[in-house]
């Protein structure tokens, strides 16, 4: 345990190394150990100050002070917000879906123009006749 480590839990947790974190207690025993002059500077200054605290009688809350914070909290905001948030993001879905429909129903309308082409294509080799594929192309453009 470095010396500066040391200081920090001694400012931390008082000059009594028996209160402090269990799991720093034996370490701090021993970096005590090795350099009692220094590191018992710190423990006796840290010392001083819980003999003062100890000295400062406890106080308590009465009933009037938990009463004003509790009137002085923030209020819980109302879920309105949430509902809202909750009936945009249903329209959105809704939209999408729309959208999504409409795409499929225009792209299956783009294979059924295709195949109208074809079969118009197909006619006009098929038949000679000027007017047979021009009632075919008037028939492919009404859609």
């Amino acid at each position: 345990m470095t010396p500066d480590r040391f200081a920090q839990l001694a400012a931390a947790h008082g000059g009594d190394i028996g209160r402090w974190p269990q799991a720093v207690r034996e370490a701090a025993r021993s970096a005590l150990a090795a350099d009692p002059h220094g590191l018992g500077a710190v423990l006796a200054a840290e010392s001083d100050l819980d003999r003062l605290l100890d000295l400062a009688p406890a106080q308590s809350a009465d009933a009037a002070l938990m009463g004003r914070l509790l009137e002085a909290a923030p209020r819980p905001r109302r879920s309105g917000g949430a509902w809202w948030a909750g009936l945009a993001a249903g329209l959105g879905l809704a939209a999408a879906t729309v959208a999504g429909v409409a795409v499929g129903v225009a792209s299956g309308e783009g294979d059924r123009l295709d195949r109208r082409a074809d079969a118009i294509l197909a006619a006009a080799y098929d038949q000679p006749e000027p007017d047979a594929a021009a009632e075919l192309l008037d028939e492919a453009t009404d859609l």
